[in-house]
């Protein structure tokens, strides 16, 4: 029910166009079928309503419950009713609900999309650094294929000079050096630009 909704209710009451029989029970459908937020000044008559029904209920028939509580009641609540602002009450909208949840999923989707591509560049580059890393050592220290896949591994991670050292390795083993500066310099930077860009503007997951 809206605002007007519990204002037509509590006049009909209060001009006798309504029973305080009637009237309990109008307003008992009406607070459970409202769902969400009432306004304040209906929530504060509440308990005098129910407190009215048990009455009802004991007296086992109309008419025999003095309603003048209730009236007065009614009478504060039409009052405060017409001063409350003229929103209308939160409640369900199912069309709404299922508009916002569309767009959530949309955005979300679009989002996680968007952040697997950046994972699965991430994941190449460093693929690529480590490989490279690994293979500058070996030609230039003379070293095995184990140790230097090792010493590779842990190079690899470590800014400027992990993407130096791949660098220099792709280089060696006959890359343009400007197509390995874009993969072991810019492309990094980038990556890294764009997700913490998106960090700042959605935060953390989970």
């Amino acid at each position: 029910m809206t605002p007007g909704d519990w204002r037509a209710l509590l006049e009909a009451y209060l001009d006798g166009r309504l029973s305080a029989e009637a009237f309990m029970r109008r307003f008992v459908d009406g607070w459970r079928t409202s769902g969400a937020a009432v306004p304040r000044a209906i929530a504060a008559m509440q308990t005098t309503v129910e407190a009215f029904e048990a009455d009802v209920l004991d007296a086992g028939e109309e008419g025999a419950v003095s309603d003048d509580e209730l009236r007065q009641a009614a009478q504060r609540a039409l009052a405060n009713l017409s001063e409350e602002p003229a929103v209308a009450p939160h409640t369900f909208d199912r069309t709404r609900a299922r508009e916002d949840m569309r767009r959530f999923q949309l955005q979300l989707g679009g989002c996680a999309g968007a952040g697997c591509v950046l994972a699965v560049i991430w994941v190449g580059l460093c693929i690529l650094q480590i490989y490279y890393v690994s293979e500058w050592i070996q030609e230039a220290l003379g070293w095995g294929a184990w140790p230097s896949a090792v010493i590779g591994f842990i190079l690899a991670f470590v800014p400027i000079i992990g993407n130096v050292l791949a660098f220099l390795g792709a280089t060696q083993e006959g890359w343009e050096a400007w197509i390995a500066a874009i993969v072991f310099f810019a492309a990094p930077a980038v990556t890294m630009f764009s997700g913490w860009s998106r960090y700042r503007r959605f935060g953390p997951r989970g």
